[in-house]
């Protein structure tokens, strides 16, 4: 329990490492403006989802989880312009998804890996979840930061409509 605690916390780290700590227009970051939305796949509103959009630089990540109502808030804004966004929902597999230390995944392999994908020039690099014991459960031309068709375009005042209709087929 306490290694999927681990886990957990390193690629919530490097979610935030990513998205990077500033932001807005005072940290020296880009300047970001107010997004929210729904997610609906099949019609229906998707909860738990992670939505993240890529801005135009290709750097800044932002990011948020839908609710059971599929509504999302991006936690740090966008970047006004056409945003890659691709979204994600992940299933633990049965096999569990913990890091199994006795089983040949050292500490400084988990940091590696880590380190790899906090690194903002990779951020449209894919996670291998299955080798994490865990399932995506959306199609990947959508939650594949590499193979997404998803795009937004993000006005200079911000938007509450940023809204994404999803099929599973």
């Amino acid at each position: 329990m306490i290694h999927k605690m681990v886990a957990y916390g390193m690629l919530g780290a490097c979610v935030l490492l990513a998205a990077g700590c500033g932001g807005g227009d005072g940290a020296g970051g880009p300047k970001t403006v107010d997004v929210s939305g729904t997610v609906f796949m099949d019609g229906k509103p998707l909860e738990g989802a992670d939505v993240r959009f890529i801005g135009p630089d290709g750097k800044f990540i932002g990011y948020g989880r839908t609710d059971a109502s599929g509504k999302y808030t991006l936690v740090q804004g966008a970047v006004p312009g056409t945003n890659k966004v691709y979204i994600s929902k992940i299933e633990e597999s049965e096999t569990g998804g913990e890091f199994n230390y006795e089983e040949g995944v050292d500490p400084g392999q988990a940091a590696a890996a880590m380190q790899a994908m906090a690194d903002p020039e990779d951020a449209t690099d894919a996670v291998d979840v299955e080798a994490l014991g865990q399932k995506e459960l959306i199609p990947d031309i959508y939650s594949d930061p590499a193979k997404t068709k998803l795009t937004f375009q993000v006005p200079e005042g911000g938007t509450d409509s940023a809204n994404f209709q999803l099929t599973s087929k």
